[in-house]
């Protein structure tokens, strides 16, 4: 699907070229038919649980400037997947996950959930923006299935200015992320920042201050 059809399709096409910029802007070899990188894969990290949560808005209880995740999935073709699992987890505003005795949250579920994409690839969630914790810049968690088979481990990122504009809130009060992008932990084995720029979300701010985040995930 090309860029102003996936616009329309997630009703944002106001963002225009935006949308995509940070993809466009990486030279990879290994690309799809529309010459989109493949979405490359970050390690799962420790705290993942399959809690089987079947919901758009994962919140619960937690406070923090509100974000909307917009994913669009497709295969090398360019082709929409429909019925793909998108199944994401992330940090609470204070870096920290739920449903982990390391972290003191043993049975809570928040910031927590799975969507299945509809006929055009596409699904939406509902979430606070991440903080962050000690070796990773912040991030966003994401296993994609497709007939119960997981196709790809990531991490989404984000661009610096939203960011540090986010961290300005009381709601976050461990303040800006100070690590470089190649002294995070899962990154520091790459000798550029190809793999973080690839995986950067396109960030939009509405009147009302909440964030919509999108991304379009190009499988192999």
């Amino acid at each position: 699907m090309n860029r102003n059809k996936f616009l329309s399709v997630v009703g944002l096409s106001f963002l225009g070229t935006f949308f995509f910029s940070s993809k466009e802007k990486n030279e990879l070899i290994v690309r799809n038919a529309c010459n989109d990188p493949i979405t490359p894969s970050v390690p799962e990290g420790p705290f993942y649980k399959n809690e089987e949560l079947n919901r758009a808005d994962i919140r619960e209880s937690k406070k923090g400037i509100a974000i909307d995740y917009i994913f669009l999935v497709e295969d090398k073709n360019c082709q929409p997947i429909q019925n793909a699992i998108v199944d994401i987890w992330q940090c609470d505003a204070n870096g920290h996950y739920s449903d982990f005795k390391a972290e003191n949250t043993i049975n809570k579920t928040w910031l927590r959930g799975y969507q299945r994409t509809d006929k055009n690839g596409a699904c939406r969630f509902t979430a606070i923006f991440p903080g962050w914790y000690d070796n990773r810049i912040t991030h966003l968690h994401a296993k994609f299935y497709i007939n119960g088979k997981d196709i790809l481990t990531t991490n989404f990122f984000f661009p610096k200015n939203i960011e540090n504009e986010v961290y300005k809130s009381p709601l976050y009060p461990k303040g800006p992320n100070p690590l470089p992008i190649l002294q995070d932990y899962e990154l520091r084995v790459d000798k550029d920042t190809t793999r973080h720029d690839t995986l950067l979300m396109n960030v939009s701010k509405s009147s009302n201050g909440s964030l919509t985040a999108s991304y379009k995930i190009a499988l192999a």
